[in-house]
């Protein structure tokens, strides 16, 4: 049996809106399509701050239809990170690449368009100063508009009927090469088979595009990680085996095993990831890592490398801006980045070794983006691969309690 198209309705959960909602939920599924919305319970109620059941209503559906009007909420009152339900809604349709249309009403429309201009420059600025794309779309416009309300201009005019952040979020789509259509709520009816029609012709080119369910996806990735660890530790502890019953100590052995498992797949960098996640760079590989080991004559040599990489056979205690030194005196983790190399740095101090790991950007970023995204990449790298460190550290730690 074919399942029906699903299309799901986001829209703020304003009066205007509710009408309009229920009758191009009517005449879409009069046209074949299946329409949950939440107005007739089909997913359950929206509860506070929980993205988890955003990205399920949308991976649920195959199109995603974005109704905006002039409420940025129900409220008009920004959740934490500010943001909205129906901002997370867009998001997470843009994560799953869904088939996205936006409407608009037509007087919201126009008069963006009259400031996006300034939404632009404002933005650059604000990116230009912070290094990094802002949390939230609200963030570098908020200032702007309250001091556009305190003053009488034409900017007043246009944008004192509508919510502030329905500014943020039109920059935010427009910016996402999302066109935006328009939906005059006093003409629902016919309005309503205009996008039946619509949808009707996009799907010819896009069926290729519409998602498949991916749940089961997502079980068979997880359980593929823990099969990779798994094989993982049998091969590092071989090979620690072998270093046990050599006389010269070398690592380098570990090291590739390790640098290959880091290197399994993209690492994507995301930022605000609990409440508006969006990918701002990514790594592909692990692409070199080296091991250096106490002497006892405030030096560290190396006992290992692996990868693309020319290693020192010694530094120095008295040596500056190392970052291997800095790391083991410090005695805590080091991350560091090069600009003219694109590569940062983990130094990770282990009993009396150091090791060192090597990460290469997809995306140039400038020294100040890098240390201003330098949570999100300790995230993306240490976190997510929180099994496989912890592991590390033992095999290695334990090189001097045997």
């Amino acid at each position: 049996m074919i399942n029906k198209t699903r299309i799901f309705i986001s829209s703020a959960y304003e009066e205007e809106l509710k009408s309009p909602r229920k009758i191009i939920k009517a005449h879409l599924e009069e046209s074949g399509y299946e329409v949950p919305i939440f107005e007739t319970g089909d997913f359950g109620t929206w509860e506070k701050d929980t993205l988890a059941q955003c990205l399920s209503v949308v991976r649920s559906c195959d199109v995603f239809v974005l109704l905006i009007n002039k409420k940025a909420s129900a409220n008009s009152t920004l959740m934490r990170g500010n943001v909205t339900p129906t901002y997370l809604e867009y998001r997470a349709a843009l994560q799953e690449k869904k088939h996205i249309l936006v409407f608009v009403n037509p007087e919201v429309k126009n008069n963006f368009m009259n400031i996006k201009d300034d939404l632009q420059r404002i933005y650059d600025t604000y990116i230009r100063d912070h290094h990094r794309m802002p949390d939230s779309p609200f963030d570098p416009f908020k200032n702007w508009i309250e001091e556009q309300m305190k003053t009488e201009n034409v900017y007043k005019r246009m944008m004192q009927s509508v919510d502030p952040f329905v500014w943020a979020f039109l920059y935010d789509v427009y910016n996402n090469w999302n066109w935006l259509y328009e939906y005059d709520v006093a003409h629902s009816t016919e309005h309503a088979k205009n996008i039946s029609a619509m949808l009707s012709t996009s799907f010819k080119s896009v069926v290729s595009l519409i998602s498949e369910r991916d749940e089961i996806d997502q079980l068979k990735t997880s359980a593929a990680y823990l099969l990779e660890y798994a094989d993982l530790t049998l091969e590092i502890l071989k090979e620690r085996n072998e270093i046990k019953n050599n006389l010269l100590e070398d690592w380098s052995g570990v090291l590739l095993k390790g640098i290959n498992f880091l290197s399994r797949g993209p690492i994507e960098i995301i930022q605000a990831r609990d409440f508006n996640p969006k990918i701002v760079n990514t790594i592909q590989r692990c692409h070199a890592a080296s091991l250096y080991s106490y002497n006892g004559k405030q030096s560290l040599d190396l006992i290992g490398t692996a990868g693309n990489i020319t290693a020192n056979d010694m530094f120095s205690f008295d040596e500056e801006d190392i970052f291997v030194v800095s790391a083991f005196k410090n005695k805590s983790r080091l991350m560091a980045f090069r600009q003219d190399k694109q590569c940062l740095y983990i130094t990770e101090p282990i009993g009396n070794t150091v090791l060192c790991l090597h990460f290469k950007l997809d995306t140039y970023w400038t020294k100040e983006t890098a240390e201003a995204y330098m949570g999100e990449l300790e995230y993306a790298i240490i976190n997510q691969n929180e099994l496989f460190f912890d592991f590390m550290k033992l095999v290695i730690g334990g090189r001097y309690h045997e």
